[in-house]
């Protein structure tokens, strides 16, 4: 069918009025007479391809943009965290410095019981002999 009809466009059919009276004839010939219109059946700008590349290139801008500030935060983040970390290390040292005091003052306490203790006795042998001195 689209051979006899595209013989008959070229004239090589002696049939050519039949084929041009044919629906399908006419179907044809207007889908390859209209392939280069959208589909919308408006005629595409004719600067389309211009305005195209300008808005890639637009888009190709903004992602570059958009690609350079998150480079910008990462790096920015990196440094944070750094920082982050330093005072970490350094708040750790400090608290491994007070840990170990504590754990001096604690020993020096354990003993502070017996002290007392003996404190306490000689602190009576003293009021003893006090008071036999004051008898006499």
């Amino acid at each position: 069918m689209q051979t006899a009809a595209f013989q008959g466009k070229k004239g090589g059919n002696a049939d050519s009025d039949k084929d041009a009276q044919d629906p399908d004839y006419e179907n044809i010939t207007l889908t390859f007479r209209n392939r280069d219109q959208p589909r919308g059946s408006h005629p595409a700008p004719v600067n389309q391809d211009s305005e195209m590349s300008k808005e890639l290139l637009s888009l190709k801008r903004e992602l570059w943009n958009a690609s350079n500030a998150a480079q910008e935060c990462q790096e920015e983040q990196k440094k944070g965290w750094r920082v982050i970390l330093q005072n970490f290390g350094e708040a750790m040292k400090a608290i491994r410095e007070i840990n170990t005091k504590v754990q001096g003052g604690n020993e020096k306490l354990k003993t502070v019981p017996a002290e007392v203790n003996q404190i306490n006795k000689n602190t009576q042998k003293i009021l003893e002999l006090l008071g036999r001195n004051t008898s006499t």
